[in-house]
């Protein structure tokens, strides 16, 4: 054997392999190691999702909270990648291709709408606004639903407080992705129903509140019991400043409602009717909240508590467990102009418990403009102290049930617009939305990845200094290693 090995060594040793065969040969295996290593590389990548994420953020790494949801599908989903002429949007794909090598039901289609328009088509629906490249579908064939997600989607606002304004925070590709997965898959889809039949706020009144409730992938649809609407399919009821009493018949319906576990909205106007109204204040009181007439004005002192006017509320938002995501991370700032108030929850009982969710400074007090004044100074008799002015009650019932009910003196805080704009309104509302409907809207506590590198600071240039020593050190220590043994030559 040793022979023949050092034989065919010395084949090498030969003139032809010392002047480039040899050379030539070794290159050629270096370089067919080097194709097979990527090969190997790029298999394991697309089999195992074995490629390290190293950017600052880490936006195409998924998190604990996705892995354990896409174990759980049972339904395929295909995720179309829209783009145009070849141009991918080639993050948006890399973090796509991660959800395949999680669960065997999802499907990554990248699709050029130019070639392929019939799919701007077949996915269009109700989408409001066209399809364009960028975009992804998330589509459930057996339950025939889909979502559209668009670039704004994936992208978290927070509110700068020095500015007034809301400004990119983050970038949510993980986060809406997972969550679109499980909506359109899940067999049951949050709907909220808008009673109707009472002049109630309708439909372009509560235009804002529709959209932001649809655009988070809730199903809106007013609900008019009188018209022999029914409330079967219905996760929570909102009641927008109704003017007229519910009727027995109402009133049983929603009673049985409650008893099943569904929740509801309240949001009053110092303007709204009391006494006329025996069956709703009654529905009302038997969780625990009564409405006082008047407005609310607050403290001339309480300079933190109103926004340029007395009646243009601040309120403090209190720290409970609906509110805590709100509050430990300073989203709590709020508008409600003209507001109402109601009496301080009283002690909890066994059935019933009712918190105070917002309130104002300590020296508001309720202006009855009953009377006929238009001022809103303070009268004697009028109620003065803390006021609360939007209440959450937990009800358990009979069967074992609990529903819940959340009121709130104030229409404009869940209406406006301007409001939406100026306050975390919007972060409120889908809070109680998510709370109330039982966490049938699936919201997962997945992290938002900086949209924005961090600024360099004095202590983060450590490592780029360390890197502009040792590589002149590197080049030294080995010109040394190289002339050293030369020098006694």
């Amino acid at each position: 054997m040793k022979k023949w090995l050092r034989k065919w060594l010395d084949r090498f040793r030969q003139p032809r392999f010392r002047h480039g065969r040899l050379s030539a040969l070794l290159m050629a295996i270096f370089v067919a190691a080097c194709v097979l290593i990527n090969v190997g590389v790029k298999v394991l990548e697309d089999t195992y999702g074995w490629k390290i994420d190293m950017s600052f953020n880490g936006y195409a790494t998924t998190s604990e909270n996705t892995r354990q949801a896409m174990q759980t599908l049972d339904k395929d989903v295909e995720l179309y990648l829209l783009y145009q002429s070849g141009q991918e949007d080639t993050q948006l794909k890399e973090i796509l291709e991660r959800y395949p090598l999680l669960s065997s039901h999802i499907t990554v289609l990248p699709t050029d709408i130019v070639k392929n328009p019939g799919i701007l088509t077949r996915f269009q629906g109700d989408v409001e606004t066209g399809l364009t490249a960028d975009m992804v579908i998330v589509n459930c064939p057996s339950t025939g639903r889909y979502e559209v997600l668009g670039y704004s989607d994936f992208l978290s606002q927070g509110y700068n407080t020095d500015t007034g304004e809301f400004e990119l925070e983050g970038l949510a590709y993980e986060k809406q992705l997972t969550q679109s997965v499980l909506r359109v898959s899940s067999d049951h889809m949050t709907t909220i129903g808008i009673l109707q039949g009472h002049g109630e706020l309708d439909e372009d009144g509560l235009s804002a509140l529709i959209t932001l409730l649809k655009n988070n992938r809730y199903n809106v649809q007013t609900v008019n019991l009188l018209s022999g609407d029914t409330l079967e399919e219905v996760d929570l009821l909102i009641f927008a400043a109704p003017q007229k009493d519910l009727s027995d018949g109402e009133t049983e319906q929603i009673k049985v409602f409650a008893q099943e576990g569904g929740s509801l909205f309240v949001m009053r106007d110092y303007t709204d009717p009391i006494d006329s109204m025996p069956n709703y204040m009654a529905l009302l009181k038997s969780y625990g909240v009564v409405p006082l007439p008047g407005v609310v004005v607050a403290g001339a002192q309480d300079t933190d508590t109103y926004y340029e006017e007395q009646i243009q509320l601040l309120p403090y938002m209190e720290s409970l467990d609906i509110t805590m995501p709100l509050t430990t991370t300073g989203m709590d700032v709020l508008l409600m102009p003209a507001a109402c108030a109601f009496e301080t929850p009283g002690e909890a009982t066994e059935s019933l418990s009712v918190g105070t969710v917002l309130k104002t400074g300590p020296n508001a007090y309720v202006r009855d403009v009953s009377d006929g004044s238009a001022s809103i100074d303070r009268q004697p008799g009028d109620v003065q102290g803390e006021l609360t002015v939007a209440l959450y009650a937990h009800k358990m019932h009979a069967n074992g049930n609990v529903s819940r009910l959340f009121a709130a003196g104030n229409s404009a805080l869940f209406t406006y617009e301007y409001i939406y704009q100026r306050t975390y309104a919007e972060n409120f509302i889908l809070t109680l939305m998510s709370e109330m409907t039982s966490g049938s809207q699936v919201d997962l506590d997945i992290a938002v990845s900086a949209a924005v590198r961090p600024a360099l600071t004095v202590g983060s240039t450590g490592i780029g200094v360390a890197l502009m020593i040792a590589v002149p050190l590197l080049v030294l220590v080995w010109g040394l290693c190289v002339l050293l043994p030369r020098r006694n030559r």
